[in-house]
């Protein structure tokens, strides 16, 4: 809606979604080379047109991406993702919501462990049994091995940038009522890596479950701002 000739695509994690039945990897690096080979003849007919966006591990991806091949995208957004070797671990993930992770990552049952993730990613209560009903339909049809979780979980306990920083137009978005990851954190990476910094004044960890129209609006915003007095068409995002 509010960019309307964009073009999405969707990218899985190997362990997830359509690649469920891959081997998720301990290292970012090597998702990062999984999920180019699928996308990469895309972004070469599209030269100089590409923003990949993403939140909380997928952020991390995005950024080891925009880093390591520095002409497949010309913008990034990332949401509430962390880095190991900018914000301290208890700011990456709190004290109050550690107890959760474990069983999270512990649990084999998977209506439990789907309205436990909901729990520690939305401040919206209200929707918490529809969505959690959504999440179980979505893993009974591709069930996320217990195995793969904990490899993912892992690859982002120790993904760090190591003094790299994108060199592309950055947008950085936090909410102020983050549970997981503190907002002091995103606040080092904006001073690490540069870039506009919005603030969502309430939404959880998943902001763009509790809020998607607001975050809409704010891409858009930011886009408008960055691109349109330099390109003609219209991004991939």
């Amino acid at each position: 809606q509010h960019i309307p000739t964009a073009k999405i695509f969707l990218l899985d994690l190997p362990g997830a979604g359509k690649h469920v039945h891959e081997k998720a990897s301990f290292s970012i690096k090597r998702m990062v080379d999984f999920m180019r080979k699928e996308i990469l003849h895309g972004l070469q007919n599209n030269p100089g047109r590409n923003i990949i966006c993403a939140t909380s591990l997928g952020g991390m991806l995005a950024s080891e991406w925009v880093i390591r091949y520095k002409k497949d995208f010309q913008g990034l957004v990332i949401i509430n993702a962390s880095f190991k070797t900018i914000c301290k671990s208890s700011e990456r993930v709190q004290p109050s919501v550690r107890w959760d992770m474990l069983k999270i990552l512990l649990t084999n049952n998977v209506e439990k462990r789907e309205a436990l993730i909901i729990k520690v990613n939305s401040n919206k209560p209200s929707q918490y049994k529809s969505l959690t009903q959504e999440w179980v339909d979505i893993q009974n049809k591709r069930r996320m091995s217990r195995i793969n979780i904990l490899k993912q979980s892992f690859a982002g306990v120790l993904y760090g940038v190591k003094g790299k920083k994108p060199e592309v137009p950055l947008l950085i978005i936090g909410s102020k009522g983050d549970r997981m990851v503190c907002p002091e954190c995103i606040s080092k990476i904006h001073r690490a890596f540069g870039g506009t910094l919005v603030w969502h004044p309430d939404a959880g960890h998943g902001l763009p479950i509790d809020d998607p129209l607001w975050l809409s609006q704010n891409i858009a915003n930011w886009y408008h701002y960055k691109f349109m007095k330099e390109i003609d068409d219209l991004p991939k995002i």
